[in-house]
């Protein structure tokens, strides 16, 4: 069992907002340029747990979270920040990273993109996801 302390509070109004959180900061950087190249305006966070907090306070419309590796000692804790991020905040659109090949990748209720991420392949899912939206 674990337990966390998610800031929950009404977020501010306006803006296209991302979170990204990744361990490896190279790979945060990038995938913060680019979102912020499309026009985002993005946070970054170490973890996933440490993305709750900053999706609670931005109420950002994508978060990109870095699903662990299965040999990372069995934690999934990209998996559960991302579910607990699906439950607390419903209008964050949730996208796992993830080292390939990841033989969870199937089971998984979010989409996931293999590390590192193939930038042409996050603008045809930013892509779909505003189609999504605008439809």
């Amino acid at each position: 069992m674990f337990s966390i302390e998610a800031d929950i509070r009404a977020p501010a109004p306006g803006g296209r907002r991302a979170v990204v959180a990744d361990d490896d900061p190279d790979q945060r950087a990038a995938l913060a340029r680019h979102l912020a190249g499309r026009g985002y305006t993005v946070s970054e966070a170490a973890d996933g747990f440490a993305a709750l907090s900053l999706i609670g306070a931005e109420s950002p419309c994508l978060a990109l979270l870095r699903r662990p590796a299965a040999e990372d000692d069995g934690d999934r804790g990209g998996d559960r920040a991302a579910a607990l991020a699906c439950l607390l905040y419903p209008r964050t659109r949730i996208i796992l990273t993830a080292n390939a090949p990841d033989p969870a990748v199937g089971d998984s209720p979010f989409l996931v993109l293999p590390r590192p991420v193939d930038l042409d392949l996050l603008d045809r899912c930013l892509d779909q996801i505003g189609a999504e939206v605008a439809s």
